[in-house]
């Protein structure tokens, strides 16, 4: 069983075909917080992936499998989608932000609070 780091270096140098044979009877694995930056992706197994945090701006992503990918926290910044097929609690807005703007996408099954929302204020008086 390949480690993380094999599985980055993997994908760092472009070798789909080496990470695909890695991860080919996985139905979870580690790739949270990754940074792929620029890199040539098509062909890659990323639909059991977790990419919590992943940083994926300027991928060439097309025609990805992401249906069951873990995504909270990934941004797409500039990223080629076309025929990218995402999990069904991504939606479309947050995918555009994050491809036009940078920011990370946001998931609509968490239950988690995240640090952020603890800044936000119920008090109207103020």
């Amino acid at each position: 069983m390949m480690e993380k780091q094999e599985l980055i270096l993997l994908l760092r140098k472009e070798r789909i075909d080496d990470f695909n044979k890695a991860v080919a009877n996985k139905t979870n694995y580690d790739l949270q917080n990754i940074n792929l930056r620029g890199r040539h992706l098509v062909g890659a197994n990323f639909k059991h992936a977790d990419l919590c945090g992943a940083y994926l701006a300027n991928c060439n992503l097309k025609g990805i499998n992401l249906s069951r990918a873990k995504l909270e926290g990934a941004s797409l910044h500039r990223a080629k989608i076309s025929g990218v097929y995402f999990p069904k609690n991504v939606r479309a807005d947050e995918i555009l932000n994050s491809i036009n703007y940078g920011t990370r996408i946001r998931t609509t099954d968490s239950d988690e609070v995240h640090e952020s929302d603890s800044l936000i204020s119920n008090n109207t008086n103020d």
